[in-house]
């Protein structure tokens, strides 16, 4: 570094910007959406397959087995770009999940310096052994977040993730309806992953049936908190949900030959054994029915009317 001092001021800034810049940066930084689906051109066609590229003139190589007939060069074709021996490629195939996104996954083989998973295309996601929060065993299922390592520049996996983060700019509601996966359960309730991308809360208090991790639910914003945390409920809330709760009464009813032995003086632990809803909602839904004469409310069982 001495040696530039000889030189004028603006020069040595210059490079000293040069020098500053070039350490966080990857070297061969690609301008494709790796590890997305994305839409790009064919721009040549071999007996291997189809050279594709994006705007930016980057190229990805889709193999013949996933070629189209009815495709010309010039035409667009929607597909998923992931690395292979360091290369760009691309796939038809939907995976399991893309770069910022959750999947269960199953292990297809486990060495000492990481594991293959299943993740749904021709192309096997590795993890890391420093990215598994314990030892992945080949067979079982575990539960994946993906993500580019910067300084390798490859789409990674790991078993490692913050449990119940802070978010900023959600893009949903109180309310809304979301696809959730089961992560664990934990001393205030059931950590889930929403919408393949967030990760949130189930209070134990809003649990009304048996769970299972890795399995999938259908649940419900509850609210998101002023810290950024999102909170999750397996049932919708409110009146203007009542019907579905309704429904679960009488079909309950009708499998049970119109008798029912609950009532509003059940417990609420002998409601989410039998129908799988808070005691609230059990007390709305067969106050509506009763107010309709669809139901007879005695002391201790319901009937149909």
């Amino acid at each position: 570094m001495l040696c530039f001092l000889v030189l004028a001021d603006q020069q040595v800034w210059i490079i000293a910007i040069s020098l500053y810049i070039s350490v966080p940066l990857p070297t061969n930084l690609s301008y494709m959406l790796l590890g997305q689906t994305q839409t790009l051109k064919i721009s040549e066609k071999n007996n291997s397959g189809w050279i594709l590229t994006d705007e930016s003139g980057e190229k990805a190589f889709l193999p013949k087995i996933f070629v189209q007939d009815d495709k010309e060069i010039g035409d667009e074709i929607e597909v998923f770009v992931y690395q292979d021996d360091h290369k760009l490629k691309a796939t038809t195939e939907v995976p399991l999940a893309e770069v910022g996104e959750f999947a269960v996954m199953s292990c297809v083989q486990s060495l000492p310096s990481g594991a293959f998973m299943d993740w749904g295309i021709i192309k096997d996601l590795f993890i890391p052994y420093k990215q598994q929060k314990s030892k992945i065993v080949e067979g079982k299922r575990y539960l994946v977040y993906l993500y580019i390592d910067e300084d390798l520049e490859l789409i990674t996996g790991t078993t490692k993730f913050k449990r119940n983060p802070q978010y900023q700019d959600l893009p949903f509601k109180k309310g809304d309806k979301v696809d959730l996966i089961m992560m664990n359960e934990s001393e205030l309730g059931w950590n889930v992953v929403i919408n393949k991308k967030y990760i949130g809360l189930i209070y134990t208090s809003d649990v009304f049936k048996k769970l299972y991790p890795l399995s999938e639910e259908v649940g419900y914003i509850k609210a998101i908190r002023e810290d950024g945390k999102i909170d999750v409920s397996l049932q919708p809330e409110g009146f203007e949900n009542i019907d579905e709760f309704r429904q679960k009464v009488l079909d309950k009813l009708e499998e049970n030959y119109g008798l029912l032995h609950l009532s509003d003086k059940s417990t609420p632990e002998e409601i989410k054994d039998e129908l799988q809803m808070s005691k609230k909602n059990f007390k709305k839904a067969i106050g509506g029915l009763y107010k309709d004469k669809v139901i007879d409310i005695l002391e201790d069982k319901i009937k149909l009317l």
